[in-house]
């Protein structure tokens, strides 16, 4: 049988469009139990797990603008977002079924402060460094669980299996708010702009 998609409710209503990735990647309460389980793990290896981050993001120029002030990195910004990312962790691992409806209104707040509509405009994240980022915080995290259970290979994919889902469904949420408005922002449409 054909299942339908309210196209309409997952497109104005984020808990619907959280059902509906959950249903779509296969995410399941095991998986939200598996996030849970996840903490005593991850936990220690959050600071390494930050500092690679932020180590990454300003390897490159691009990147690099979203952490500084003027053409300087600017270590409080970069405290202050780390406090921000050690909470969406937090929100992430106590969410579940029981808590869907908040959990997805967060991560629509946390998708539209990565735009210029809700977020500071300088800092303006482009789509493709929260993909980039997203793909970087899979690979860290499965990493960190994977050495941390080394004679537990079975639990240590069923951990990672749950957060790579979770951030996929996180990802596509976050896109949800800024792809929409990305043309505007977009530093190449803005080049090619001062060039014609």
């Amino acid at each position: 049988m054909t299942k339908h998609i309210d196209a309409d409710a997952i497109s104005s209503r984020p808990e619907d469009r959280l059902r509906f990735l959950e249903e779509f990647i296969g995410f399941t309460d095991d998986d939200w139990v598996a996030l849970r389980q996840s903490t005593e793990i991850l936990v220690p290896a959050i600071p390494a797990l930050l500092d690679e981050l932020y180590d990454h993001l300003v390897a490159f120029d691009a990147t690099r603008r979203l952490v500084s002030t003027g053409d300087v990195v600017d270590p409080l910004y970069i405290a202050v977002r780390k406090q921000h990312l050690v909470g969406w962790i937090r929100a992430t691992v106590g969410a579940g079924p029981d808590a869907r409806a908040e959990f997805a209104n967060y991560l629509n707040v946390i998708g539209r402060r990565h735009t210029a509509l809700a977020g500071d405009p300088a800092r303006t994240v482009p789509p493709r460094y929260l993909v980039g980022l997203v793909g970087f915080m899979q690979v860290s995290i499965a990493r960190a669980i994977h050495t941390a259970l080394l004679d537990e290979p079975e639990r240590a994919l069923r951990l990672s299996l749950a957060w790579s889902k979770m951030l996929v469904i996180q990802l596509e949420m976050f896109l949800k708010n800024v792809a929409p408005h990305w043309p505007e922002w977009d530093e190449s449409a803005k080049a090619t702009a001062r060039l014609g």
